[in-house]
């Protein structure tokens, strides 16, 4: 039988304990210049924001001159709606897609940005240009969106120097600074995603919205323009060709809202000031689907082989007139 000191079991239940000191006395000298840097950042991005934000107004205003619809003077407002078309498409900044949702990278918008300048040139929309200060507006529009692109890079190549530097002072320290670090300073770091959401919102605002796009204006049934528009009671609009042809066929239900609201339309429901707003802003679209909805008209009323006298010829027109 053996005999243990009672001491050397206690000691042996008794948890390792290691102690080591880290010198802090730099550190709060550290932090201070981290922050004091991150603020200075975050105040070169506002300048820089409201500098982009005033181009931009500049722009907007330019772009309303050279886009005015006009019967009497040169326009550029289908060229720009087809940039802007163009450009909506390219989601340089952020994306609408379900598949790459939310905000892009540099290098993905990088080649975003490529994409749409050579779309543009792919389809020659600089060369119907009518009026020359346009050329000079799609610079600048493009300038606008190069800074855009500069200030995302220069986001990157700082949050990737912060995540260094404070990685290297883990290592001598051990006090998890980066995941400390990121909360306390709470900043919108250098062209965030805020920076660029609120600029990007700005050029859609005050540019894009600029020239009305043919997608807003579009019938829910047959997805063209809704020439001759009919405001249900829901608010919804369809095309007059389509609210007839649903009539006729006892349809009631609106065909987004379900409502029952088709066989109530009349001529009271057609929205006349809309109407002037597509005339005005899509005279070759309206036109188009006049003709259209006068030529199906005409063929119920005559037969099939009736033409529309847009389409006829000369001995067709002579014809009809004797």
């Amino acid at each position: 039988m053996s005999c243990r000191d009672p001491s050397s079991e206690i000691e042996a239940e008794r948890p390792l304990v290691r102690e080591v000191e880290v010198p802090l006395t730099f550190d709060a000298e550290f932090f201070g210049l981290l922050q004091g840097d991150v603020e200075n950042l975050d105040a070169l991005q506002d300048e820089e924001r409201r500098a982009l934000v005033a181009e931009v107004g500049d722009l907007s205003k330019e772009l309303v001159k050279l886009s005015e619809p006009s019967r009497f003077k040169k326009t550029d407002q289908y060229r720009w709606r087809e940039l802007f078309d163009v450009y909506v498409q390219a989601g340089i900044f952020f994306s609408d897609l379900e598949k790459d949702h939310g905000k892009r990278d540099s290098v993905a918008a990088l080649k975003r940005l490529q994409w749409f300048q050579s779309e543009v040139v792919k389809r020659g929309i600089v060369d119907t240009f009518k009026l020359s200060p346009s050329r000079k507006a799609l610079n600048q529009f493009i300038s606008i969106n190069v800074t855009l692109l500069r200030n995302l890079q220069f986001q990157e190549i700082n949050q990737k120097a912060i995540a260094k530097i404070l990685k290297k002072f883990d290592k001598r320290t051990t006090l998890g600074a980066r995941q400390t670090f990121p909360r306390l300073i709470q900043s919108d770091v250098i062209m965030t995603e805020a920076m660029a959401r609120s600029v990007c919102a700005q050029v859609t605002q005050d540019l894009v919205q600029i020239v009305p796009q043919l997608s807003d204006y579009t019938c829910p049934v047959c997805l063209a323009i809704v020439w001759r528009p009919i405001r249900m009671e829901c608010n919804h609009v369809l095309c007059v060709r389509c609210t007839v042809f649903m009539q006729r066929r006892g349809t009631n239900a609106c065909p987004l809202c379900r409502d029952e609201v088709i066989l109530k339309a009349d001529q009271d429901n057609i929205d006349e000031k809309l109407s002037k707003f597509l005339l005005r802003n899509f005279p070759k679209e309206t036109k188009e689907k006049q003709i259209e909805h006068e030529t199906i008209d005409g063929r119920e009323r005559f037969g099939i082989y009736y033409t529309h006298p847009s389409e006829q010829t000369p001995l067709q027109r002579y014809c009809t007139v004797m």
